[in-house]
């Protein structure tokens, strides 16, 4: 299976850690069918975490979301607030791989855990990743003698009531570790612009300040164009298209 979707292009081959290593190869397209995003909905938590695998198949060059499995989580208390420590999940990657399907982990982040200041996050806050979610996301696994690395996926809300969910992919060697993180970037780089805008106008007059702000704008584009900047939007059947470059 693994050579023949490295045949196909699904695949290019990096060195890490000394090692040969299978990642995604760019653009990444993968497909959540708009029953299994119903479905995560129903089974998204909204005061602790969960997780599981996608079986995502192979299909015209995307990765198709057909169906996920639950992996329980075996932290308690508190600890499943904010932790997710799921199940083994070795006969399920096996029976996705069976089936012709690539496992893709995945986990949560709940909206509402009844402790401040979590609860008072703007919803964006959700979408960002811990230092454990990231290291998770290059975890590698060997599958038929390769050693291949996938993204990670994760879940959270549109809003608090949890009628809406969000879904993205992460690290594993194609995607930004932290959606939430490239978005802070650009506002500081927006920011730290301005203040350099202005400053060139009170100290070097208008026009400087002119040849300043152009500077700026060229360098945004450039920043703008060479992200890899994800998208994820709903196409016509109402499934989740998610494209990164």
């Amino acid at each position: 299976m693994i050579a023949e979707l490295v045949n196909a292009g699904y695949f290019r081959e990096i060195t890490t850690e000394g090692r040969k290593t299978l990642v995604l190869k760019s653009p990444v397209s993968v497909v959540i069918k708009a029953a299994v995003l119903k479905q995560l909905q129903a089974a998204y938590p909204l005061h602790e975490e969960t997780g599981g695998i996608l079986w995502a198949y192979p299909a015209n060059g995307s990765l198709v979301i057909t169906r996920f499995t639950i992996l329980p989580n075996q932290l308690t208390g508190n600890e499943r607030k904010t932790g997710y420590q799921p199940a083994s999940s070795a006969s399920v990657r096996a029976n996705a791989l069976a089936s012709g399907a690539l496992p893709i982990r995945f986990h949560s982040h709940p909206v509402e855990i009844y402790e401040n200041p979590y609860d008072r996050q703007p919803l964006t806050f959700f979408q960002k990743t811990s230092p454990a979610d990231r290291h998770n996301s290059y975890l590698p696994l060997s599958i038929e003698g390769y050693t291949v690395v996938l993204p990670d996926a994760l879940l959270s809300a549109n809003d608090r009531l949890g009628q809406d969910v969000r879904f993205y992919l992460y690290g594993g060697f194609v995607a930004p570790d932290s959606l939430s993180a490239l978005l802070t970037s650009e506002k500081v780089y927006i920011y730290f612009a301005i203040l350099v805008v202005l400053l060139a106008y009170l100290f070097g007059g208008f026009r400087r300040a002119g040849y300043v702000f152009g500077l700026a704008a060229i360098l945004s584009i450039a920043v703008f164009l060479l992200e890899k900047r994800p998208t994820g939007v709903k196409n016509g059947e109402g499934d989740l298209v998610i494209e990164i470059p």
